[in-house]
């Protein structure tokens, strides 16, 4: 299965980008990957990435983007890859080896880990495995204006490695990590919670600022969630099974009977924000959403 990438955050060029952000939707929205915007990123002075976008709101954005193996994206005139705003990479498969050029920082992220791109940091990724890398996005779409400010930055001498641990590693792990920019979230990091009154449901959360929280959702075969609703427009991936999204207030007849969306490992689904919703798993096997 080919996908994608966009490894900016409002670094394309002006028009094209004006061109994404036209593609939205009314209302709550199931989105199979097969009906995905897909839009070829970078030229050969950066490297080129395959993305796949399900959502691109005024709020987030949610993607998948894919390289195959030992593919590298950097940055170009036309296409840097420097962050306005918040971002998080899930890694889906392969093995994502993301480089802050400026400072030289170097993290490795593998499937089901996460990494957290603060804002104003150039980020490069590498496919760094045998097997296709697929990466699962959300970010904030930035202002116009800084659309317009970040491609033109310049970055002077790319850095690869960090030199300044050596002569004391492992025991500057700590300070290291407080030095890092992105972060990078294991599985024995996520924040776990169990949510619902009456009805609890497994939840961890992989990251959280204050312009976006990414998380995932661990559904038991059979189990139905109370109905919930967020304070911003809700993207969800399923990641793996199968599961109804129910839409309790959107009633289709007089007999008050409601739509639910079928979704399928691979899909995503889009809700607005105030939107109430509930999650159901009708197979016998468990079922994980990832959402931002």
């Amino acid at each position: 299965m080919e996908l994608s990438h966009l490894s900016l955050s409002g670094l394309l060029l002006l028009g094209s980008w004006t061109a994404l952000r036209s593609q939205t939707f009314d209302g709550p929205a199931h989105i199979p990957f097969e009906s995905t915007k897909r839009v070829l990123w970078g030229d050969m002075a950066s490297g080129r990435v395959h993305d796949s976008f399900y959502v691109k709101s005024d709020k987030i954005y949610q993607l998948i983007y894919g390289m195959a193996p030992g593919e590298v994206y950097r940055h170009s005139d036309r296409f840097p890859t420097l962050f306005t705003t918040d971002a998080v990479y899930y890694v889906l498969s392969g093995t994502l080896i993301v480089n802050n050029p400026a400072t030289g920082e170097v993290q490795r992220v593998e499937p089901g880990e996460a990494v957290f791109l603060p804002r104003n940091a150039w980020n490069y990724g590498f496919s760094y495995s045998d097997r296709p890398l697929r990466v699962l996005e959300y970010y904030i779409p930035p202002p116009a204006e800084e659309e317009v400010s970040a491609s033109g930055t310049v970055l002077g001498n790319p850095k690869y490695h960090q030199d300044q641990w050596f002569g004391r590693w492992p025991q500057a792990l700590d300070e290291a990590r407080q030095d890092f920019g992105a972060k990078v979230v294991r599985k024995a990091d996520i924040w776990w919670r169990l949510e619902g009154k009456e009805k609890q449901v497994l939840v961890g959360i992989m990251a959280s600022s204050s312009q976006l929280t990414v998380g995932r959702i661990e559904l038991l075969p059979g189990q139905e969630t109370e109905i919930r609703r967020h304070g911003g427009d809700l993207c969800l991936y399923l990641e793996k099974g199968e599961a109804h999204v129910r839409l309790p207030d959107e009633v289709i007849n007089e007999r008050g009977e409601i739509e639910w969306f079928d979704v399928r490992e691979g899909d995503g689904v889009f809700i607005p924000e105030g939107t109430r919703h509930q999650y159901y798993n009708t197979l016998d096997r468990p079922a994980i959403f990832v959402f931002g």
